[in-house]
């Protein structure tokens, strides 16, 4: 027993007593991403809670915004924590790559990258050399699969943070105070202007059509429901000549499609309409922002009257979030004219999941075929439940004779 004592105060004393047995306390959690892309961010933090749900032990983390923070200090950090415990490194969308820049292939490090979708810089073959993994949606093409091969982690949608019961914590705290007293609620997530895949880098609109016909739709399904709006920061961004807008979504002002949204749905005589306009959390624009999350508020409502969500195809996070939130039946994706092929692509993987229900063109209701009442791992836990196998692998191939 003295031995035993005396040999577990010398690992100690070195740092390495956390990889006698693997559990939270043999990791540290580094999560890297720009924290002015919300989405980025998001994606990180969601991988943080679904480490936290796979053991019972505090997990060391840290969430570093590499917008403000150097490569070269996030090197610095990761390589002081490697000489105690393993790291693994997860990183979101440029901001992500741009925060391992200076990282090199370690034995203790684990790397992995995620975004929406398949990124140029992925083509780096330094890049690709010192991390283990990218996840990417399972839409990604053949060519991005052969590509990344063993290093891609294959998700239906993308990860995010948003919880069941963060929602219904939001709706119970500010529901009477900011909502209309409803039976039922119709949710409305308006599309916004969304960038084509490399190498074309151009501009696809949501357009004043797509908010039109969807009023119309609205109009007709509506029944007794109460409209929440929700929108983005990429909602109204342009103009038809795609000309970047710089006011919109900044000190209370909204813009011409939520507008002309609102409008149509009064037009025809629907009263009962709550808008939430995003406003850009920045410290310029504190006045303007909300104290609480608009999308939670509006999820938790729906969760408590048996609601539905008409959510656009050219917003894979908005899609991935509601699916994850809301019972199955009540997600209706509508098709718009900011989708890519990559958006596409990503309703065709829902449907042949069995977990969406599509609305194509403004008109015509399209469900799965799949009869599978199986419930699927979000993202964030697929994703953070390879990255932990593959941690524990590597402690077990260190302690083996």
């Amino acid at each position: 027993m003295r031995k035993k004592t005396l040999i577990k105060q010398i690992l100690l004393y070195l740092g390495l007593l956390p990889l006698l047995n693997f559990n939270a306390q043999a990791l540290k959690l580094y999560l890297l991403s720009n924290h002015d892309n919300a989405g980025d961010h998001d994606q990180v933090l969601g991988i943080l809670t679904a480490f936290k749900k796979l053991s019972d032990q505090t997990l060391s983390f840290k969430d570093l915004n590499t917008k403000i923070t150097s490569p070269a200090k996030i090197k610095e950090e990761i390589e002081k924590d490697l000489l105690r415990e393993k790291i693994i490194v997860v990183g979101a969308g440029e901001g992500g790559i741009d925060g391992i820049t200076d990282l090199l292939a370690k034995p203790n490090l684990i790397i992995c990258l995620m975004s929406h979708m398949f990124l140029e810089r992925y083509k780096d073959p330094s890049l690709l050399e010192k991390i283990k993994f990218i996840a990417l949606p399972t839409h990604v093409s053949v060519e991005t699969k052969e590509r990344l091969g063993e290093k891609l982690i294959e998700t239906t949608g993308v990860a995010h943070n948003r919880l069941p019961g963060e929602a219904d914590k939001v709706y119970e705290k500010w529901g009477k105070k900011e909502l209309p007293a409803c039976k039922t609620y119709l949710g409305v997530i308006l599309g916004g202007d969304a960038p084509t895949p490399w190498p074309a880098k151009a501009i696809k609109l949501f357009t004043e059509t797509d908010a039109t016909k969807l009023a119309d739709y609205v109009f007709q399904n509506a029944k007794e429901a109460c409209i929440l709006v929700l929108n983005g920061p990429r909602t109204g961004k342009h103009d038809r000549n795609k000309k970047e807008i710089p006011n919109v979504h900044r000190k209370g002002y909204s813009d011409h499609i939520t507008k002309l949204f609102k409008q149509k749905l009064l037009a025809k005589g629907i009263k009962n309409i709550k808008v939430f306009d995003f406003q850009h959390n920045i410290p310029e624009n504190k006045t303007w922002v909300s104290p609480y999350n608009s999308f939670d508020l509006v999820l938790g409502a729906l969760r408590s009257t048996n609601g539905k969500i008409l959510v656009p195809g050219s917003s894979t996070s908005s899609i991935s979030e509601a699916l994850d939130t809301l019972p199955r039946g009540r997600v209706i994706v509508y098709e718009d004219s900011a989708m890519n092929e990559v958006h596409k692509s990503h309703l065709a993987s829902e449907l042949t999941a069995g977990r969406i229900t599509v609305l194509e063109n403004y008109h015509n209701i399209k469900s799965s075929t799949s009869n599978s009442d199986k419930p699927q791992s979000n993202a964030a836990m697929i994703i953070a439940h390879k990255l932990w196998e593959e941690a524990s692998q590597s402690l077990q191939q260190d302690e083996a004779p």
